[in-house]
């Protein structure tokens, strides 16, 4: 074969490669003894390989497009089922702070509170202080239920403090709250595991169930009636 003589490369390899030129349409057979081969025009190579390239990046198009919109759709279905199947996580007691600092910071609406008088000084003071302050210039709404601190100068001090920030109230109830919670713009709620423990010495269940939600603040609302204002 003269292209395997000029080309000095094997007859067999000379075969596969014309095959495959053949499939793609840039040489054509000449049914003749001994068979021939002949390239099709330049113009016209250039032309069909431009056309296979341009075929390639459609087909390549098309799937990516599909892919994003399967992925879209995914996400879709994601927070589908993020609704219709509500979180229940226990949050580590080293955490805590950092994730009830989160969601204080992140509210816009209402922050409710039932916590002890230990939890509101400690928190108001140093935990709790610059993102309580965060919240009070977004105007959020703020009640805490707190037990009745003792009757000293401190105490009424940090009272006073407090609800002299706009948006934000304290009531107080006779005993220490069985119950230590926080709801989050009614969006997500934090209930302490240990209601006794020190802000460092407990986890909590957090959850954006709304049933979870709905009770936690139904009960706030009756305690919030039953509480008095603290006074001195």
């Amino acid at each position: 074969m003269a292209i395997s003589k000029t080309s000095n490369v094997a007859r067999p390899e000379i075969y596969r490669n014309l095959v495959k030129l053949q499939e793609l349409s840039l040489v054509e057979k000449i049914i003749k003894r001994p068979i021939e081969y002949r390239a099709i025009p330049l113009n016209e190579g250039l032309s069909l390989l431009l056309g296979i390239k341009t075929r390639k990046y459609q087909k390549v198009s098309a799937e990516t497009r599909l892919l994003l919109q399967t992925a879209k759709m995914e996400k879709t279905q994601t927070k589908k089922r993020k609704h219709e199947s509500p979180y229940f996580v226990l949050i580590p007691k080293g955490r805590i702070i950092d994730k009830i600092n989160s969601s204080i910071e992140k509210a816009q609406l209402s922050i409710d509170a039932v916590i002890s008088w230990k939890r509101f000084s400690h928190g108001m003071v140093s935990s709790f202080a610059e993102s309580i302050e965060k919240t009070r210039e977004k105007k959020v709404k703020i009640r805490f239920i707190v037990e009745n601190p003792l009757k000293n100068q401190t105490s009424k001090q940090l009272i006073e403090n407090f609800k002299e920030k706009n948006c934000c109230q304290v009531r107080c109830i006779p005993r220490h709250p069985e119950t230590i919670f926080g709801i989050y713009d009614k969006k997500e709620v934090f209930i302490i595991v240990f209601s006794k423990a020190d802000l460092f010495g407990s986890s909590a269940l957090w959850s954006d169930s709304e049933s979870m939600i709905s009770l936690a603040s139904n009960y706030f609302e009756l305690l919030w009636q039953k509480a008095i204002k603290c006074a001195y």
